[in-house]
C-alpha cells in the first residue's frame, strides 16, 4: 500500500457512503490555553451537513448547520441563528468533515504515507486561510481507512487542533428534516441578562496597540462596555449581553461564517461579530487584517 493506494480506497469509502454520524473529542490549543470540544457532525448527502460544537468545560453549545437554504450558526441556548451565504465548509480545512479531509489529501502532491501496527498514517498540507500559522495535518487511519485521530500543526510543529473520532455510523437513523433549522432549537433557553457581569479584556494586542478607555453604556434593555484601544491598528471591542427572544429567531448576516480557535463568528470588512457564554462581541479595526481580527477575538 502507498499513499495514492490508501486515498483512493479512502475516497470509495466516502462514495459508496451517502451519509454518516461522526462524533468524537477536539482539543485547541490557543495562547497557551487548551480548549476541549464535544464534536458531532451529521451528514448527508445532497449537501447536508449539521456540526455540533459543545465547549466541554462551560457546555456552552453553537452549531453549524447546512442545507438547501443556505448555512446557519445556532446557539440553542439563545434561542437564535444567524444565516450566510457561506461556501463552508469547502473554504477551509476542516478537521471534523470526512469530505475536507480527502480534498487536503487529493490537494497535496506530495502526501507522505506510513503502516504502523494495525494503522495507516497521511501527512498532508492544509488549508486554514484565516490562521496561517497552521501548515500540516497527520491523518490515522485504521485498515478500513475510517479516520481516527486527526490532528493539524503550526510551523514550529505543535499540534494546535487535535481531533479524536470516537465513532462513525454510516448507517445513521436521521432524515432529511434533522437538518431544518427550526429543529436546532433548545428547550432551555437561558435568562436574559440586562448587565455585564465582567469585562473581558483581549490577550493579544498587534504590536504598538494600547488600552486608552473603557466606557459602559446604560440603555433600559441591557448595558455596553466599548474599550477604545489606539495605536497603528487601532480597534473598537464592544461588549453586550445577549438578548433571548421568546420565540426563535433567523437573522441574516451578510459576513462570512469563520471559526478561528475558540471564535464561531461572522467576518465582514473589518469588523467580526461573535457570542459566547452569553455575550455578543463585536469589533472594528480598519487597519487590522482579518487574522488579526480574529487574533484579538
Amino acid at each position: 500500500m502507498d499513499s495514492n493506494t490508501a486515498i483512493k480506497k479512502y475516497k470509495k469509502l466516502l462514495n459508496d457512503n451517502t451519509m454518516y454520524k461522526l462524533t468524537g473529542e477536539m482539543d485547541i490549543v490557543s495562547n497557551e490555553e487548551l480548549y476541549h470540544y464535544t464534536v458531532t457532525v451529521d451528514y448527508m448527502e445532497g449537501d447536508y451537513y449539521k456540526t455540533s460544537l459543545i465547549n466541554k468545560d462551560n457546555r456552552h453549545e453553537q452549531i453549524i448547520l447546512k442545507n438547501e437554504n443556505g448555512v446557519f450558526v445556532v446557539t440553542p441556548s439563545l434561542n437564535k441563528s444567524f444565516k450566510f451565504q457561506s461556501e463552508w465548509p469547502y473554504n477551509s480545512s476542516q478537521a471534523y468533515i470526512l469530505s475536507s479531509l480527502l480534498k487536503d489529501l487529493e490537494n497535496d502532491s506530495n502526501v507522505t504515507f506510513e503502516e504502523k501496527e494495525d494503522k495507516y498514517i497521511l501527512n498532508s498540507t492544509v488549508n486554514y486561510p484565516n490562521n496561517t500559522a497552521l501548515i500540516s495535518q497527520k491523518i490515522t487511519f485504521d485498515k478500513d481507512m475510517k479516520p481516527q485521530l486527526v490532528e493539524v500543526y503550526n510551523k514550529e510543529g505543535i499540534a494546535n487542533i487535535t481531533f479524536k473520532i470516537s465513532k462513525i455510523d454510516f448507517k445513521p437513523d436521521f432524515k432529511e428534516n434533522n437538518f431544518e433549522v427550526e429543529n436546532t432549537a433548545s428547550e432551555e433557553s437561558i435568562d436574559n441578562v440586562s448587565k455585564i457581569d465582567e469585562v473581558v479584556y483581549p490577550m493579544y494586542l498587534p504590536t504598538g496597540t494600547k488600552f486608552k478607555s473603557e466606557e459602559t453604556v446604560k440603555t433600559d434593555e441591557s448595558e455596553r462596555v466599548i474599550l477604545t484601544f489606539t495605536g497603528d491598528k487601532s480597534f473598537i471591542l464592544i461588549e453586550e449581553a445577549s438578548k433571548v427572544p421568546k420565540e426563535f429567531e433567523i437573522t441574516s448576516k451578510d459576513g462570512e461564517l469563520v471559526f478561528y480557535e475558540t471564535v464561531l463568528g461572522s467576518l465582514s470588512g473589518s469588523s467580526l461579530n461573535w457570542t459566547m457564554n452569553g455575550k455578543d462581541y463585536y469589533i472594528i479595526g480598519e487597519n487590522l487584517s482579518n487574522e488579526e481580527l480574529l487574533k484579538v477575538a
